[in-house]
């Protein structure tokens, strides 16, 4: 009974604020926010899905078929190099740095004009990932083919979040221009979905932090496993003595 009764009053004690998604918390009551979402451009160490169309069949299968052994995604996609360029056949490096895909689209098309005729281009970014780690059901790196995807999307990937997950205190890790920046985000606003971090972006990593209640229930169990070794050790005690009382 004092377990279970403590037990109750932990989780009673519980911010349940800290816990839930979007809320109305401190904020007018308000259901549409605006957020620009940037089209996001390309970057050194992006993979690139391309797949060039031409109606010449020997053209295609130098697009192609670059390698048997490899699954489809990985046969046509480019690496960008560290200086933002991609390596093709026929035109040799091409630099997308800093371009959206249909600005690469276009750049690829006018430089295989030169050498083919009747080409089209398709451009998609491939092996995009993201990582979700703290507390969350299902902590791992999970890939994405969209050019970016939301928080609450990156969570979904995790299969959501846990008793213990603080929505109040939310880690994004984020690299850029070779700086690795930090940001902190409350998932239980709604205004979240007019923050410029709403969108997560290839290779964030998301951090979902433990409320308070998590350390004090960790500590509750280690004070209780200790309390229940000296019961042991004291009953083991106790129970020597007795039977050396009943045989002196």
């Amino acid at each position: 009974m004092p377990v279970l009764f403590f037990s109750l009053l932990l989780f009673s004690c519980t911010p349940t604020n800290k816990l839930k998604f979007v809320t109305d918390k401190g904020e007018s009551v308000k259901t549409e926010y605006f957020n620009d979402r940037s089209e996001k451009t390309i970057q050194p160490y992006d993979y690139l899905y391309i797949r060039i169309f031409s109606l010449d069949e020997r053209t295609n299968n130098i697009f192609s078929e670059r390698s048997s052994g490899m699954y489809q995604t990985e046969l046509l996609s480019y690496s960008v190099d560290d200086k933002g360029q991609i390596t093709l056949p026929f035109i040799g490096s091409v630099m997308v740095k800093d371009l959206t895909i249909n600005q690469a689209k276009e750049k690829i098309e006018k430089s295989l004009a030169n050498f083919l005729n009747n080409v089209s281009v398709i451009v998609r970014y491939v092996s995009n990932k993201i990582t979700v780690l703290g507390e969350v059901n299902q902590p791992g790196q999970f890939a994405f083919y969209d050019e970016k995807v939301t928080t609450f999307q990156a969570l979904g990937f995790a299969n959501g979040t846990n008793t213990f997950a603080d929505l109040t205190n939310v880690t994004l890790i984020r690299e850029k221009n070779n700086k690795i920046n930090y940001y902190y985000l409350d998932l239980t606003k709604k205004n979240i979905a007019a923050s410029e971090y709403y969108y997560l972006l290839p290779n964030d990593v998301i951090i979902i932090n433990p409320i308070n209640a998590k350390y004090r229930s960790l500590r509750d169990y280690s004070l209780g496993i200790m309390v229940s070794v000296l019961a042991i050790i004291t009953y083991t005690l106790s129970s020597i003595v007795w039977f050396k009382q009943l045989n002196p």
